[in-house]
């Protein structure tokens, strides 16, 4: 899953509430903490892409298995514990539950390349990927969802930062369609090849940079978009 992951980034147990635990471009940097332990991993040659009996699948035996998966949540639900004390037990949940969505959706979409634990013979993937306009329904749909529960439970400081809201969805709706339409990404047809795009290096920086991009937008929005329920949380 790609930009689907988004959606659920909006979750917490105070928003449309109270005083939200957890900022929205937070939640855009949580649900993504696997991939960015995956590109970080992908930087340093140990994780990246396999060809398996002619189908193509992600090698991610530490990032995306879900012990590896749960490992992350804990520290990422710690860090933010630490670095945001007002948060409390709640806001360690939040985020965890956050980034744990992430494996969650990625078992639905991936073909079967995620493991229980690094190492393990069987690996998990209902395959969704392999109905490329459902996938594309099913994760523009999560984020189309998510911006539209956010909306209602802020308030623009002016009319920009809602065209902004949907200039974004537009641009995310954009470049997930490129993994249908752009020839030699190969989602196409329903057989996605992460062979046909970047690798290595290049491929983890790549991903990192759009990560840092999205959070950053999302979070000028998020700066005049204040929750109806008080001040967003610092």
């Amino acid at each position: 899953m790609f930009m689907g992951h988004y959606g659920p980034a909006v979750w917490d147990t105070q928003r449309g509430k109270g005083t939200p635990l957890v900022t929205l471009w937070q939640g855009f940097l949580a649900v993504q903490a696997i991939d960015i332990v995956w590109a970080f991993l992908v930087i340093a040659g140990i994780e990246g892409q396999v060809i398996r009996e002619g189908v193509p699948i992600f090698h991610i035996p530490y990032s995306h298995s879900l012990l590896g998966s749960a490992f992350i949540a804990l520290c990422a639900g710690g860090m933010f514990r630490v670095l945001k004390p007002s948060g409390g037990n709640r806001g360690f949940w939040v985020i965890a539950g956050l980034v744990m969505s992430h494996w969650v959706l990625d078992l639905i979409v991936h073909r079967p390349d995620l493991s229980l634990y690094p190492g393990g013979d069987l690996l998990l993937g209902f395959a969704v990927w392999d109905y490329p306009w459902a996938a594309y329904g099913l994760e523009m749909g999560l984020v189309f969802a998510g911006f539209w529960f956010w909306k209602r439970v802020t308030i623009p400081k002016s009319m920009r930062y809602s065209i902004a809201l949907w200039a974004l969805f537009l641009f995310m709706a954009m470049l997930q369609a490129a993994f249908i339409l752009v020839p030699g990404l190969q989602l196409q047809a329903g057989t996605f090849d992460p062979a046909a795009g970047p690798q290595g290096a290049l491929l983890g920086l790549s991903a990192l940079m759009t990560f840092a991009l999205l959070a950053g937008v999302i979070g000028w929005i998020e700066s005049g978009r204040p929750s109806r329920y008080g001040a967003n949380p610092a």
